[in-house]
Formats: C-alpha cells, sequence, structure tokens
C-alpha cells in the first residue's frame, strides 16, 4: 500500500454533508486508490489520507489527484498546509 496524508484549512466553517458529497462524487474515478478518509480536525481544518494499492499505481494517479485536489479545493474553499507521501510500514488489523 502507498499512502498520501494531507491537512486543509478552510477558509469556511466545514460543511460535513457538502464534504461528504463531495467526497462520494469521487467514487470510481481512480482504480488505482483503494480508500480515502477525511475527518474534522476543528471546525476549519481537515485531514485526509488517500490510500493507494501500490506506489506505481500512485505515480499514474498523480496528475489524476492533484486535479481533483484542485477542483476540490475550490469548491469548498481550502488550502493544503502539509502533505506527507510513503509507502507502507507495518500494518495491524483488529477485526
Amino acid at each position: 500500500m502507498f499512502y498520501v496524508s494531507t491537512t486543509w484549512k478552510h477558509k469556511n466553517k466545514i460543511d460535513e454533508q457538502k464534504m461528504q458529497n463531495l467526497l462520494a462524487s469521487f467514487k470510481g474515478t481512480n482504480p488505482n486508490v483503494k480508500e480515502v478518509h477525511w475527518w474534522k480536525v476543528d471546525d476549519f481544518t481537515h485531514g485526509a489520507v488517500v490510500i493507494y494499492n501500490n506506489e506505481k499505481g500512485y505515480l499514474e494517479s498523480k496528475e489524476i489527484h492533484q486535479k481533483a485536489r484542485k477542483e476540490s479545493s475550490k469548491e469548498v474553499s481550502t488550502t493544503m498546509i502539509r502533505e506527507e507521501v510513503g509507502g507502507q510500514l507495518a500494518f495491524l488489523n483488529n477485526s
């Protein structure tokens, strides 16, 4: 697995329903993406992680991902304040 973790600052207070609808609009648009998680840090900040099947898929998808970021940033008036990218080091599943 390969991960992209980011934190985003919102100009306006987070509208949770709008965020859910926006994320849902990306469903099925990239076969290299296994999962996407967004979470609320506070009323004006959210975190995100995109989980790719592998690094090759991430590299193949980089342009698509950047375009989606640009569109979603306009949609909800956000600015990325940090990003980390890397391959899976360890994994724990408590299911």
